[in-house]
């Protein structure tokens, strides 16, 4: 018996070698980095909006909401001091609007919308400025009672920080835009505790239709477990909310779920228009400085809030509290406008935050509410309020984000069980179909092809599909001459014919040469010569020539194009000298291509409008 030991090494080498080693060792040392940054991050922001709660809210106006999760959910009471809201939230909104006004203007908002913008408009490129400013201006808006979210704020700052670590080590913009996309799922993966539902989100919440940054996928999946676990170790392992939920397991609740969905998207419209409403049309228009809008939306939120206290902050008590069935319809039913109008309050006027957990809560109380009047309506018909509660938050999100597999995923993972998959999966379409043309993030765009990030991607795709064979004019009849032929007849075919260049062939139809009206059109401005000039004497010799082969290629074609600044080309089937199969131009190919990139969009329209 031979030994095995040679074969094996060799086997091991050659695996080795079929293994990118390089590749795969540079992503994981960069999602690593970009992973600890964001958990850490994620746990700093956290600290940041409880401490700044713990003053302003608890100690100042004496407001202590319910926790979440696995925290004591009852120990919250009204505000002691409400009037206080009246000082506390229109300062902490002016502070916050001189921050963001001075230091980093794009830090106002939602965070995420300015990530998805910078990814398709400005490379990937985000000021690593961005990061102290919205770390701060973020605790402030939260900490002191701003309706609005830690996680699209986190996704900013992780996003930030994998541009400026892209910047630094001088990575192309491809690279480029896949950190960040890792620096988004790690920031959110981290802070909602849901790595796998982040990272989906990540690659997903980039379009409004259904389109996908695959190739980012496995990076912001590494990132995004790094950054959970660091999060985790440092403020808790617990998923954000406590359930306990049955097994789906009757398929006549599916006809509830359907028209919960559709009641869902009809309050994702209403959401979607008041928030940019409030924005365009209310606090643009107001006649003050930037910095002081913050401070108006704080003081409309703190009037709301007096009559409804449950609007301040993110909302993740009540809704565990909603989940719970703790809290009455008749506050559910305030609730649900209320938080729509204090979160265009405090985002629309300027204030940093997210809209993500704001989002939930009005899913989540919608679904609960649905579930309190199917319940009068139709007796032991409708789901349990905790089903509809979290079914509702996945579908609302899953309409007003354009996210329906992240979301699905994410409110499995947030609430730690896959109990209601079925009716996920169901709602989330439903909301996602129903409510096309209308997200809360207005940067999106609705595919790849419509992404200025991936012009020079698709436009590569496109040519390199396409050969010269398949877009020369074959039915055109090319004009060539012989070597003696005169200029003065030369001239009369010029004027004869629309044809830009003339192949000169010998007896044998063989081509020796090239001439272009342009190099006719420089002659005639020697008269003088006239008579002695042939074709010989005009053209390029073949041997130098530029041409086409017909399987070339349209990107070749356009590199030669540009390279010898021709605007038509000799075609061949074989290098020259041989016989000339006909003449290629360059705006021939510029309509091809304006063609198929309109094949393509019509075909996404045709898949879409299946959908």
């Amino acid at each position: 018996m031979e030994p095995q030991g040679p074969s094996f090494v060799t086997g091991l080498v050659q695996l080795v070698n079929r293994m990118d080693l390089y590749n795969f060792g540079r992503w994981l040392v960069l999602a690593l980095i970009i992973g600890v940054v964001a958990g850490l991050g994620a746990a700093v922001l956290t600290w940041g909006v409880d401490g700044v709660s713990g003053v302003l809210q608890h100690r100042v106006v004496g407001f202590e909401a319910p926790g979440h999760g696995v925290t004591d959910t009852g120990g919250w009471h009204p505000p002691k001091r409400p009037w206080l809201l009246l000082l506390v939230l229109p300062g902490a909104g002016l502070l916050v609007g001189w921050i963001v006004t001075t230091f980093a203007p794009e830090a106002e908002g939602h965070g995420t919308d300015a990530v998805i913008n910078a990814y398709h408009r400005k490379g990937a490129l985000l000021r690593p400025r961005i990061i102290p400013v919205k770390l701060l201006a973020s605790a402030l808006t939260i900490g002191s009672g701003g309706s609005a979210g830690r996680e699209g704020p986190v996704a900013h700052i992780s996003a930030g920080f994998a541009s400026y670590l892209a910047q630094l080590l001088h990575l192309p913009t491809l690279d480029r835009r896949i950190l960040v996309i890792c620096g988004m799922a790690a920031g959110i993966g981290g802070m909602f505790r849901a790595p796998l539902g982040a990272a989906l989100f990540a690659i997903e919440v980039l379009y409004s239709e259904n389109d996908y940054e695959s190739e980012a996928l496995i990076p912001a999946i590494m990132s995004s477990i790094v950054a959970y676990v660091v999060n985790a170790s440092l403020t808790g392992w617990h998923p954000i909310f406590r359930t306990d939920i049955e097994q789906f397991t009757s398929p006549r609740e599916l006809i509830a779920y359907l028209v919960l969905g559709f009641v869902l998207a009809v309050v994702g419209v209403i959401y979607v228009k008041v928030f940019y409403g409030m924005r365009d049309e209310v606090f643009a228009k107001l006649p003050v400085p930037a910095m002081v809008k913050p401070a108006i939306g704080g003081l409309l939120i703190a009037i709301l809030a007096l009559v409804v206290p449950q609007v301040m902050s993110g909302g993740y008590g009540w809704l565990q509290l909603t989940l719970d069935g703790a809290l009455p319809l008749k506050i559910l039913l305030l609730l649900l406008p209320a938080k729509i109008l204090a979160t265009s309050f405090t985002i629309s006027s300027g204030g940093s935050g997210g809209v993500f957990a704001p989002s939930l809560v009005i899913g989540g109380v919608t679904g609960a509410v649905f579930a309190a009047v199917a319940e009068r309506v139709t007796p032991g018909f409708a789901p349990a309020t905790a089903a509809c509660v979290l079914v509702g938050m996945g579908g609302f999100f899953a309409g007003v984000a354009k996210v329906p597999i992240a979301s699905l995923i994410m409110v499995a993972e947030m609430s730690g069980s896959y109990n209601l998959l079925v009716p996920l999966m169901l709602v989330c379409s439903i909301v996602f179909l129903l409510m096309r043309g209308v997200s809360i993030y207005e940067a999106q765009v609705p595919t790849r092809i419509d992404s200025p990030a991936h012009i020079g991607e698709l436009q590569m795709d496109v040519l390199e599909k396409l050969t010269v064979r398949e877009v020369m004019d074959t039915e055109q009849e090319l004009i060539s001459v012989t070597p003696g032929t005169p200029f003065p007849r030369i001239i009369e075919i010029v004027a004869e014919t629309e044809q830009h260049a003339f192949p000169v062939v010998d007896d044998e139809g063989i081509v020796i040469g090239l001439f272009s009206v342009t190099d006719v059109r420089r002659m005639m401005a020697s008269p003088d010569v006239w008579s002695v000039l042939v074709a010989s004497d005009l053209s390029v010799a073949a041997a130098t020539m530029a041409y086409l082969e017909l399987d070339d290629d349209l990107h070749t074609a356009v590199r030669r194009f540009t390279a010898f600044r021709h605007e038509n080309l000799p075609v061949f089937s074989a290098p020259p000298p041989s016989r000339v199969e006909g003449l290629l131009s360059y705006q021939r190919v510029l309509e091809v291509y304006d063609e198929e990139i309109q094949r393509l969009q019509a075909e996404h329209e045709v898949v879409d409008s299946q959908l």
